[in-house]
């Protein structure tokens, strides 16, 4: 009777350990699909960076704009998604992102501050060049227009999501967006060509900027 006892005892000890193997095997599967999909989701955000859908975004309002804002990476954006997924989608938006950090690294765009005041007003800050002026902003359209006392307006298509913002610009307006904000004319000259290639390989780009408040 004992040795069936100990048998029996052992047998209810391994079915025991099966359960809690196969319970344990189960969370994990459940954990690595969440951890996944996590992921994947910041997989996404780090190649598409603020906000990577097509132009016109419906969040953005004019109270999400005030604020101060930091460069931090270039930017680009497809004008529907039907020219996106032509291109190539996510993975064509950090080729482009990538060939644009080499421009903006050669023109010294690092360390540009945008700030949008409540009424109305804003400055660009770049190195000793601080420009000011005052914006609009139009609903609709989901763009900003910022005018400089000297007369000099840059429109882009604006997107805030959180403390992220993007500014990008109809590809036939960003070689004199650029030499507005850095004010270095001669050296935005000399990176035309590799802009116009990217301009004339893409379909419905706008190239801009990543902020972040």
């Amino acid at each position: 009777i004992f040795v069936c006892f100990l048998i029996k005892y052992k047998l209810n000890i391994q079915e025991m350990k099966k359960r809690m193997l196969l319970k344990s095997f189960c969370i994990a599967l459940l954990l690595c699909c969440i951890s996944g999909k996590t992921y994947a989701q910041d997989w996404k955000s780090i190649l598409t960076g603020v906000a990577k859908e097509v132009v016109g975004d419906k969040i953005t309002t004019a109270s999400s704009i005030v604020g101060t804002w930091n460069y931090v990476a270039p930017e680009c954006k497809f004008e529907s998604d039907d020219l996106l997924a032509k291109a190539g989608g996510e993975v064509a938006s950090k080729k482009v992102e990538d060939q644009m950090q080499t421009v903006y690294d050669k023109i010294g765009l690092s360390g540009c501050q945008f700030t949008f005041n409540e009424d109305g007003s804003y400055s660009y800050k770049l190195k000793n060049r601080t420009v000011s002026g005052t914006y609009t902003f139009n609903d609709t359209d989901k763009t900003i227009t910022m005018s400089a006392k000297l007369g000099i307006k840059l429109t882009a298509q604006v997107t805030v999501a959180g403390n992220n913002m993007s500014l990008v610009f109809n590809t036939d307006k960003l070689m004199s967006a650029l030499q507005t904000i850095t004010g270095a004319v001669s050296k935005v000259n000399d990176t035309a060509s590799s802009i116009n290639s990217l301009i004339s390989t893409y379909d419905g780009l706008r190239l801009g900027f990543e902020l972040k408040k």
